[in-house]
């Protein structure tokens, strides 16, 4: 991704080196870059990119703008303003599960930002959700989105397969996938854990 932000943008959430913001009709180029790159693309059933266009792209940010936990969010180093992926939290369903989602640009795997992101993200989640799960659903082929869930905490509960509606046969593959959980006392019993291990006052 090549977008940066502004230090007026909003941020939604910040960790040790990144903030994220939500995106805007200028990321949506950055965005189509990243989700035709099969590189991203292939571990969630699509080998040759997400089919889609600046323009859907564009129109997705405007209509989820007021929908803070599924709206398109992209996450910058706070460095140098360089945006490295996109985002999204994820709204909690009827059964209070929410699956966050991140796409980061291959320059910046192997970095640990997607621990940074995914840690952050659950924070938020059970802070100002009435959550009651975050999962994730990594495709068993995956080693390290399966390893970044596993570092946060979570759980393998079951896996599965998502097979391609039959509209998107012909760009999209079946995924296997693992069903990664952990629940909000889970979360909180870490949290806890981590600050008495720092000695720093609850």
């Amino acid at each position: 991704m090549h977008s940066a932000t502004s230090p007026e943008s909003t941020v939604v959430f910040d960790t040790a080196r990144l903030a994220v913001r939500p995106a805007t009709a200028e990321d949506a180029g950055p965005i189509h870059e990243l989700w035709t790159d099969p590189r991203v693309t292939t571990n969630v059933g699509f080998p040759q990119g997400i089919p889609t266009s600046v323009g859907e792209i564009q129109a997705q940010i405007a209509r989820d703008a007021g929908r803070p936990y599924a709206r398109l969010l992209i996450a910058v180093r706070r460095e140098d303003g360089t945006a490295i992926g996109q985002v999204k939290l994820g709204e909690p369903g009827a059964a209070g599960i929410a699956e966050p989602d991140i796409k980061l640009s291959p320059d910046h795997w192997g970095q640990g930002y997607g621990r940074e992101l995914w840690s952050a993200m659950i924070d938020l989640l059970f802070d100002e959700t009435d959550c009651r799960l975050v999962q994730g659903t990594p495709n068993v082929a995956n080693t390290a989105s399966i390893r970044m869930m596993a570092s946060c905490g979570m759980r393998r509960t079951g896996e599965g397969v998502f097979e391609p509606p039959e509209r998107m046969a012909d760009v999209m593959v079946a995924v296997p996938h693992f069903v990664y959980r952990i629940d909000r006392e889970e979360w909180d019993a870490r949290r806890r854990g981590a600050v008495a291990s720092s000695g720093l006052p609850d």
